[in-house]
């Protein structure tokens, strides 16, 4: 068993990566992509101030010009429907296998929808040799469906992983998940439902939902209330419906090796609560570590490339050797 190891280290300075440019829409005839697109971008200038603060112009521009690795935009069936995704992977498998890094993305509906920064960081992955699949879930972006924020949207992580198995360049017995803030609680959910993967890493996860959203109504009561709407059976059952969605209350399901990261400052979810599971995995047993950035923000924004670079040797730690 690993045991909580407890890192405090200062702010870095974070920098950025992007996505190239591909000229034409395809249909896709891979089982479950029904339709895809070379993802686009602007210019560095035209990126929103977010991306501007956190990623530099030489990375941005660096990225552009990368011919070695494929950003695609997804449609991706999910319990019929419609849902959209990314896919960014090696340009040229050459018969090879890479393992696959499930990215479950923050926010509910338009707000932390997979974006530019998003994608550059895909890059980054896939530059160390994994394929990324990732979803806005579904009713969001244009996809089909309702985001019901760990509901039945479940489905449309747990089926990112049946698509990866369908994938030719993608190595089946070497899936992860890659979690951040909603998208931690997502993966959780996911490991709930018993969906195989090697591992897992949580950055600024929400392992509380109830605990989260008591204190949302008083900081933020338009966004705690937007978030109750979109859970469908809320107004039925109330606060069951924020414990099924919160892993402190059955941390027994966590049954792989967890990373968890998170920002001693994070404004958004405490970071009392990435403590508080830490202590929950130890008393059980379970293989996990914890990463706490001293003076560090929602998502560890400031330490971008030692987050991933932590995440990459953990996910590689846990690749299964060929047969």
């Amino acid at each position: 068993m690993r045991a909580l190891a407890g890192v405090f280290l200062p702010a870095l300075v974070a920098a950025f990566v992007n996505t190239r440019a591909h000229n034409r829409p395809q249909v896709s005839t891979t089982v479950g992509i029904v339709a895809q697109s070379p993802c686009q971008f602007t210019t560095f200038e035209e990126q929103t101030s977010f991306t501007k603060r956190f990623y530099s112009k030489a990375e941005y521009d660096r990225a552009k010009t990368n011919t070695s690795i494929e950003c695609l935009r997804i449609q991706y069936l999910s319990d019929g429907l419609k849902v959209v995704g990314f896919l960014v992977k090696p340009a040229d498998p050459a018969g090879k296998r890479y393992p696959v890094i499930i990215y479950n993305r923050g926010g509910v509906q338009d707000i932390g929808k997979i974006d530019a920064p998003n994608i550059l960081d895909f890059y980054e992955l896939a530059a160390n040799g994994f394929v990324v699949l990732a979803s806005q879930y579904r009713g969001n972006d244009g996809g089909e469906g309702a985001d019901e924020v760990g509901g039945a949207d479940v489905a449309d992580v747990v089926n990112l992983v049946s698509l990866a198995s369908s994938l030719p360049y993608s190595d089946p017995k070497n899936v992860f998940f890659y979690g951040v803030s909603r998208g931690g609680m997502m993966t959780f959910r996911a490991l709930e439902r018993g969906v195989s993967v090697n591992g897992a890493a949580v950055v600024g996860g929400i392992y509380d939902m109830q605990g989260l959203m008591e204190s949302a109504k008083q900081r933020m009561p338009g966004f705690a209330n937007r978030v109750m709407k979109l859970i469908p059976d809320f107004s039925t059952r109330g606060a069951a419906t924020l414990a099924d969605r919160s892993v402190m209350q059955w941390p027994e399901k966590v049954n792989v090796p967890l990373l968890m990261i998170h920002g001693a400052d994070d404004e958004e979810v405490p970071v009392s609560q990435a403590l508080m599971f830490a202590a929950k995995l130890s008393s059980l047993r379970k293989e996990y570590e914890l990463i706490v950035y001293a003076k560090e923000i929602h998502e560890a924004l400031n330490n971008r490339r030692d987050r991933d670079a932590r995440i990459i040797a953990w996910f590689r730690r846990y690749v299964a050797p060929p047969r």
